[in-house]
């Protein structure tokens, strides 16, 4: 019977759920761009400066420590950023059971993560030398214990450290088209796990919370200006007037025009009630 070596990459090795392919330390400058393309999956790890990276129209930003994994089959353009030197460090790995370890750890396409700190740092150069040493089985199941910290302690740590970001940016821009694909994204994960992160922090769903803001807008223009109600609905990001109006009376319990005329009734009453008793007429028919 014919041993193998579990160093070699051979058949059975590549039945491994995991093997690493290579891993590539580059360094650009600002004038320079690298061109990434990945034949399987990768990780890039900024180790030093920014680097600005656009993939299929898509920009991500990334500082040092940061990091961000693309699936198998992408193609981007990174450059450098504010005059400076980029060191990166491209992990690319592969195998059969890749698929299903990522989505079992709930790391999507283009996600991003912190690998600063001392346990990630410590995993990830050790991982690297074993590599560089020819011990690829080892180290692919290194990679493996080095995604699963991440999952389990500075994933979600940097990842909810964004979510204020993300609730200032719903209060700034909800006159703008905003979805949850479109949120998620700028938060850096997938739809689902920013679904859930968001709603484990503010106790809300993101798009509850987007219609939430909008209404108070919606409530403010109505009671406090002349708007046409179509105004109001394009200054409270609906393209729509009918989805506005739907939103609206599911939100209020009546449509944008009977809350405005509520309002102005209850108004009047108070002031009315506001006026002291010496300075109102009794008027006798």
């Amino acid at each position: 019977m014919k041993k193998t070596k579990l160093t070699e990459k051979n058949d059975n090795f590549r039945k491994l759920s995991i093997y690493i392919d290579n891993i590539i330390r580059k360094m650009e400058s600002c004038d320079r761009q690298t061109r990434l393309f990945f034949d399987c999956y990768a990780i890039v790890i900024v180790r030093s400066g920014k680097l600005h990276i656009e993939e299929n129209g898509q920009q991500i930003l990334l500082r040092q420590h940061e990091a961000v994994i693309f699936e198998k089959g992408r193609m981007a353009v990174g450059k450098a950023l504010q005059d400076e030197e980029c060191w990166i460090t491209l992990i690319l790995f592969n195998g059969l059971g890749v698929p299903a370890m990522l989505e079992y750890l709930e790391i999507g396409d283009r996600e991003r993560f912190n690998i600063n700190g001392n346990v990630l740092s410590a995993e990830l150069d050790a991982m690297i030398q074993t590599w560089e040493a020819g011990e690829y089985f080892r180290s692919s199941v290194m990679l493996q214990s080095l995604l699963l910290t991440v999952k389990n302690t500075e994933k979600a740590n940097y990842q909810d450290s964004n979510l204020n970001e993300i609730y200032q940016y719903i209060q700034e821009h909800y006159a703008e088209p905003m979805d949850l694909n479109s949120l998620a994204q700028l938060y850096g994960a997938s739809v689902s796990y920013f679904s859930r992160a968001f709603r484990q922090h503010f106790g809300t769903s993101p798009m509850t919370f987007v219609n939430e803001v909008r209404m108070h807008y919606a409530r403010l223009f109505l009671t406090a200006t002349e708007m046409k109600i179509q105004e109001i609905a394009g200054h409270c990001g609906f393209e729509k007037m009918e989805y506005f109006c739907y939103v609206f009376k599911k939100t209020e319990g009546c449509t944008p025009s009977q809350y405005r005329m509520n309002r102005r009734h209850a108004d009047k009453i108070h002031q009315v009630e506001d006026i002291e008793p010496e300075d109102r007429v009794d008027v006798k028919l």
